[in-house]
Parts: structure tokens; C-alpha cells; sequence
């Protein structure tokens, strides 16, 4: 086993072992903790070979020119619409509300990149989903330095897949109106709203990087494409429901 190997093995396992018993860590160790974003990202691929069989990804990035980041997300912690999440299962409870896309066809790795209309041709359908975002860190967000964040499934907790559309193309994806509710109350109200403002270019990118590490689309991902609402934190139980005009609505019971 190389240094490398050994890395990903213990980091993954403490990860791993986190994300089962709910006890937060401090951090990662100094002996394990990733010093590069190759390592992160080998950690984050290892932890999810640990939890079960990967059921799609989160993709992201902070501005339209910013770097983007992604994460592999474990199948058994993607949910249906209106499941029932208890707030104990985390350690720090916030609200996305976003876009996600479902593949219905492979882009496997090739010689040429995939083009805007080939990875648009592989679109089953484009969804509401709500991310519960959290972390194994118990000092998260500031605590948590950002290569272990991203080792961390880039502070992952749940996905719930809400409705969807199959006749999508025309919609205006950048600027579609979206909204957050409590409990029926509006709380958030905005048009677009995602910080890289495309969240197809979003999947592109993550089509034509995930080669080069290894991995590849395929037909069945769900792939999530960022917060259009910004974060919200709960801290009681509620109804949650996301809106986007022309997609559908998404909902989850926190309980």
C-alpha cells in the first residue's frame, strides 16, 4: 500500500465511521488529512465505495468563472419526494433548494470532449430536489478546512428528488423563478439564484472533468447543480417545500 493508499484508506474509514454513529469529528488527523484536491477527491471516492453504491452527484461553483467542485453521492442517502428526515441524523441542518438533472443515457470517457448538445441529448429529465446540507465536522463551516470539506462528500447529507419535467429545453434554466417554503410560508422568493448562474454549464464541466479522476456519467445519475435559494438552517420539525416555475415542486417532512 502506497503513502496515498494509506491516506485514503484512514481518512475514509474516520469519514466512513462519522457519517454512521453521527458523533462529529474535530477534524481529519494531521496523518490523514488531504493536502492536495487530488487527495481530497480520492478520499471522497473511497468514502463512497464505503457507504454503498453510488446513486448520482453535486456539482458546484461559487461564481460563473469560479472552480467548481463536485462530490459522488451514496444511492442509499438519495431520498423520494416527501420522505420524512429526523433533524437528529444531523449535525448541522441547512436547506438547498436546486436543480438536478437525470441522465438517460452513459457519457463515458472519450478522446474529445462532450459538447453543450450532446450532454443536453442525454437528459432524461430535469428536477426540483432539496439538499440537506451538512458535515461530519463539528466545527463546520469555519472549523473544517475546505480540502477536508470536499473529502467530506463537499458536506453532503440528503438529496430528495422531487418532480420533473421531460420537455425542459426551452426553459430559461438560469433565470427560472424559485422559491422556499416553511410550513406553507414563502420564506424564500427569487429568480435563478444559482451562484454560477448555468446549471447546465455546471453539468458539462462535471461530464468532461470526471474522466480524467476515473469516473464517468451514467444513464440513472441524478446530478444536482448547486443552491439556487442560498442555505437555510432548520432547527424544528417542518414541512419543507421547493418550487421552481415550470419544473415542479419538491417536499420533505423534517420531523
Amino acid at each position: 500500500m502506497t503513502q496515498n493508499d494509506d491516506v485514503t484508506e484512514r481518512a475514509s474509514s474516520l469519514l466512513e465511521q462519522a457519517w454512521l454513529s453521527g458523533v462529529a469529528l474535530d477534524g481529519l488527523p494531521d496523518s490523514c488529512r488531504p493536502a492536495e484536491q487530488g487527495q481530497a477527491y480520492r478520499i471522497q471516492q473511497r468514502l463512497v465505495e464505503r457507504l454503498g453504491e453510488r446513486g448520482g452527484w453535486k456539482v458546484g461553483a461559487p461564481s460563473p468563472d469560479g472552480l467548481a467542485h463536485y462530490s459522488a453521492l451514496p444511492a442509499r442517502f438519495i431520498l423520494d419526494d416527501n420522505s420524512r428526515c429526523r433533524l437528529d441524523d444531523f449535525n448541522h441542518g441547512n436547506l438547498e433548494v436546486e436543480l438536478a438533472f437525470l441522465l438517460g443515457r452513459d457519457l463515458p470517457a472519450r478522446d474529445t470532449a462532450y459538447t453543450r448538445e450532446e450532454v443536453i441529448d442525454a437528459v432524461a429529465s430535469v428536477h426540483a430536489v432539496i439538499e440537506i446540507v451538512d458535515s461530519r465536522f463539528r466545527d463546520w463551516p469555519n472549523g473544517a478546512d475546505k480540502l477536508s470539506q470536499l473529502a467530506d462528500l463537499q458536506n453532503f447529507g440528503r438529496l430528495i428528488v422531487g418532480e420533473g419535467v421531460r420537455q425542459w429545453k426551452a426553459l430559461d434554466l438560469p433565470c427560472l423563478p424559485v422559491s422556499l417554503s416553511l410550513d406553507e410560508e414563502r420564506v424564500i422568493s427569487v429568480n435563478g439564484g444559482n451562484p454560477a448562474d448555468d446549471p447546465l454549464a455546471l453539468l458539462v464541466w462535471l461530464a468532461n472533468d470526471l474522466p480524467a479522476k476515473g469516473q464517468s456519467l451514467y444513464s440513472g445519475d441524478i446530478v444536482t447543480c448547486g443552491s439556487c435559494t442560498g442555505k437555510r438552517s432548520v432547527n424544528k420539525a417542518v414541512r419543507v417545500t421547493g418550487h421552481f416555475e415550470g419544473v415542479g415542486k419538491v417536499k420533505v417532512n423534517l420531523c
